[in-house]
């Protein structure tokens, strides 16, 4: 077991025979002399062990593969137009809106209420965007919403609509949907295994029709990266459906998403690759 201290036994014998601890506190001669001349002996042959690190926090969002967000309110009356939007995006910050239902909070979108204008600092959306690229639209964040000092509320979302500079390539206007567990989202789909694919490592490869497949997470469920698809043994011309994808537990395709017509991709190259 560790301890901040852990000391030895003073023990005075080691610079005067025969001297325990109890003659010195009981003969102030003796604790005088000890004193004047062996000033640490008490100290001298401590054992210090330093505790072990505490074990790192786990942020539950990040088990969850939920990242964290901060927006502000925006003032309807100031900064609600198309100039003041201009003003805030020369001042390092992207308007938005935070829109969309919520069940679980009784949240409907036909409710005036429920569409909040909101302000993102520039470099959050952009360290976001940098790190998740393309992905950036199909992840889902934890959105603290500040008026001022204040925080107001806390919703799960997803970044919509983000809008580029086409001359630039800044991000100049992102929205928020709320979302909770069980509502579809899109997830990038990975081709694992190309080279156990007869086709595929002769050349050929995926013309892809879906990039992504619309999923459901049951609450609790880390919200995977992506979902894999099986590429061992696929063939020239086979047409990649469902089936070839391997959907972690706690996840699977949403009721838009028909088995017999969604369709991944038709594998092409060269003949041989049978």
């Amino acid at each position: 077991a560790y301890s901040s201290t852990s000391m030895s036994s003073a023990d005075p014998s080691r610079y005067m025979t025969g001297v325990t601890e109890a003659d010195i506190e009981s003969n102030p001669s003796l604790a005088a002399y000890f004193e004047a001349n062996f000033p640490d002996w008490k100290t001298e042959g401590v054992i210090v062990r330093e505790e072990p690190p505490p074990p790192p926090t786990v942020d539950p969002l990040e088990s969850l593969n939920i990242r964290r967000m901060r927006c502000e309110v925006r003032n309807r009356e100031t900064e609600g137009g198309s100039r003041a939007c201009v003003k805030m995006r020369h001042n390092k910050v992207i308007p938005g809106i935070l829109y969309g239902s919520d069940p679980t909070r009784n949240i409907v979108s036909v409710d005036h209420s429920s569409k909040v204008m909101v302000k993102t600092n520039w470099s959050d959306i952009f360290r976001e965007t940098e790190r998740f690229s393309n992905s950036f639209e199909r992840r889902v964040y934890q959105l603290s919403v500040y008026d001022g000092e204040e925080e107001v509320t806390t919703e799960m979302v997803t970044p919509r609509d983000v809008n580029w500079h086409p001359v630039k390539g800044q991000v100049f206007c992102v929205n928020y949907l709320r979302y909770y567990p069980g509502k579809p989202i899109s997830i990038p789909i990975k081709y694992i295994n190309e080279e156990e694919s007869p086709a595929m490592k002769r050349g050929g490869f995926i013309a892809a029709v879906s990039r992504v497949v619309e999923c459901t997470v049951e609450e609790g469920v880390p919200i995977p990266e992506y979902v894999e698809l099986e590429c061992t043994g696929a063939r020239l011309k086979e047409v990649i459906r469902t089936e070839r994808l391997i959907f972690p537990e706690g996840v699977k395709p949403s009721h838009r998403v028909d088995p017999k017509t969604f369709l991944v991709g038709t594998v092409f190259g060269r003949r041989g690759g049978d």
